[in-house]
C-alpha cells in the first residue's frame, strides 16, 4: 500500500537540503521536519490530496470510516475534537460516564459544556446504565468502547449523536469475529452515525501519541480539522505522523498480525486459568488479574512482576492490568507468564470495594475551573468544593471534578488512591 508520508520523508532526507528551518536540530532527527514545501499541514489537509490527506483517506478505507483524522496528540486531543464538533453542531449538554477518561471534562470545561453523568454498574466499568430517563435533557452521548479493566458496553443506538472513547479499542477493526467473538466491537462495525476518538498508538504499533478521529457514515465532518486545530499544537509531530502512515501499510499487508497476537494472549489465558491464575474477563488484548485473590493488592502484585522483568500498564488496590499489542509474539507471552507464575502467592483477600461517588453540584464545572484555589490535606477537605479534575493516572479517570462538593465517599475513594492533597475553591478571605 501507498504510503504518501513516509515516502516524502525519504525523499526529503535523501536530497540532502540545508535546513534553515525548524526544528531546531537541523536534521540530526532526519525525519522529524515541520510543514515545508510539499510536507502538506496536518490542520490543513483534505481527503482529496496532499500527502496527510492521501494518508487519512487511506486510513478510513483502511477502518471503514467515511473520514479520518490524524491525531499527534492520543485520543485526549481526538476527544476534544470530536467534543468541540458537537458543540458545534448545538451540542450544549452531553451524557457520559461517570467513569470517562479526564479528557472528556476538561474540552467539556472548556467548551462551557454540562455534563450529565451516567453511573455504571461497577467501578470503572465502561457498562453504564443509560436508558431514555437517564439522557433525558442531553444533546449527545459519550461512550467508552473498552474501559481499563478491559470492559465493554452494551451496542445499542442511542438514537442520538454519539462521540466513542475507543482509546483501547483500535485494533478491534482487524480481529476475526468467528474467532473471538462479537462482544468487543469496532465503533465503525456498530452501523449507526457516530464519531469514534481511539489511539493508534495503545494497542497498535504506533508512536506515542499517535491517534485517529474517524467519522462514521451519516455524520458531519465539515469541522473537524478547524477543531483539532482548536486544541492541537500548531508543529504536530511529523515522526507520529509517519508512523500512523506506515501503519497502513503494515495492516494491508498483514492483516493477520492483529489475529496471530489476540491468539497468542488468548492461550497464555489460557494456560494462567489453568494455574489458577484469577481473571476477569477483558478484551483480546489484555490480561486482568485480581490480585486480591491472589493474596494481594495489584501494587503488590505489580511490583512482583517488576522484580521478574515485567512492567505492568496499570495496578490498584484489588487488579493489575497486562497490555498486549498488535505485535505482541508467543515469546512475549511465554515470558509474562514465567513473570506472574513466579509471583509468590498468599491466602485469598476479598476485593476492597470502592464507594459509590454521587457528590452533590455545588457550581457548573466550567465556572469552577477557573476560579482561584488553595490545596489542602484530603482529610480535612470534607464539605469543601473542589476546584481541579481529581485524577490518578493511570488510568486517568477523575473520581471528582470541579464544582463537586466533596463528601466522606470522595475523600475515601481519594484516600484509597493515595491522593494525600486536594485542590479547592479557595473561600473569601483565605
Amino acid at each position: 500500500m501507498n504510503t504518501p508520508i513516509c515516502n516524502f520523508l525519504e525523499r526529503y532526507t535523501d536530497e540532502n537540503k540545508l535546513r534553515l528551518h525548524m526544528p531546531g536540530h537541523k536534521g540530526e532527527f532526519p525525519h522529524d521536519i515541520t510543514e515545508v514545501h510539499g510536507a502538506d499541514s496536518l490542520y490543513r489537509s483534505d481527503m482529496s490530496g496532499g500527502i496527510i490527506g492521501t494518508s487519512e483517506s487511506l486510513a478510513a478505507s483502511i477502518f471503514g470510516a467515511k473520514r479520518t483524522c490524524y491525531s499527534c496528540g492520543g485520543s485526549t486531543l481526538a476527544i476534544q475534537a470530536g467534543l468541540a464538533v458537537l458543540k458545534a453542531q448545538g451540542c450544549e449538554t452531553i451524557a457520559a460516564s461517570r467513569y470517562s477518561h479526564r479528557a472528556l471534562a476538561s474540552a467539556a470545561a472548556l467548551l462551557r459544556m454540562n455534563i450529565k453523568w451516567l453511573y455504571p454498574r461497577e467501578y470503572m466499568s465502561a457498562d453504564v446504565v443509560y436508558n431514555a430517563e437517564a439522557v433525558s435533557g442531553a444533546d449527545a452521548l459519550f461512550i467508552t468502547n473498552v474501559d481499563y479493566y478491559g470492559g465493554t458496553w452494551k451496542f445499542v443506538n442511542p438514537k442520538m449523536p454519539v462521540l466513542i472513547d475507543n482509546a483501547h479499542g483500535a485494533y478491534l477493526k482487524f480481529i476475526d469475529k468467528n474467532v473471538f467473538g462479537t462482544d468487543y466491537l469496532h465503533p465503525m462495525e456498530l452501523g449507526f452515525p457516530l464519531i469514534s476518538a481511539e489511539s493508534a498508538h495503545k494497542t497498535l504499533p504506533v508512536l506515542t501519541g499517535g491517534a485517529y478521529l474517524h467519522f462514521a457514515d451519516g455524520v458531519d465532518s465539515t469541522r473537524a480539522k478547524e477543531m483539532m486545530a482548536a486544541f492541537g499544537s500548531s508543529s504536530p509531530s511529523y515522526l507520529v505522523m509517519e508512523s500512523l502512515d506506515r501503519f497502513n501499510s503494515m495492516i494491508a499487508e498483514n492483516v493477520q498480525m492483529v489475529n496471530n497476537a489476540c491468539e497468542a494472549v488468548t492461550m497464555l489465558k489460557e494456560r494462567l486459568a489453568g494455574a489458577g491464575i484469577p481473571m476477569r474477563k477483558s478484551d483480546p488484548l489484555r490480561i486482568t488479574i485480581n490480585a486480591r485473590e491472589c493474596g494481594m493488592s495489584g501494587y503488590e502484585f505489580a511490583s512482583g512482576l517488576r522484580a521478574n522483568g515485567v512492567e505492568c500498564e496499570m495496578a490498584d488496590e484489588n487488579f493489575v492490568v497486562l497490555m498486549f499489542s498488535a505485535v505482541t509474539s508467543m515469546e512475549d507471552c511465554e515470558r509474562a507468564e514465567m513473570a506472574v507464575l513466579f509471583v509468590p502467592m498468599s491466602v485469598p483477600q476479598p476485593v476492597i470495594k470502592f464507594p459509590e461517588i454521587h457528590p452533590a453540584v455545588d457550581m457548573p464545572m466550567w465556572e469552577a475551573m477557573f476560579k482561584p484555589t488553595r490545596t489542602m490535606p484530603v482529610e480535612h477537605a470534607g464539605g469543601e468544593i473542589c476546584g481541579a479534575i481529581e485524577a490518578p493516572c493511570p488510568p486517568g479517570v477523575p473520581l471528582i471534578f470541579p464544582g463537586e462538593i466533596i463528601d466522606h465517599n470522595v475523600i475515601e475513594a481519594l484516600k484509597m488512591h493515595g491522593v494525600k492533597t486536594v485542590t479547592v475553591l479557595r473561600k473569601s478571605g483565605v
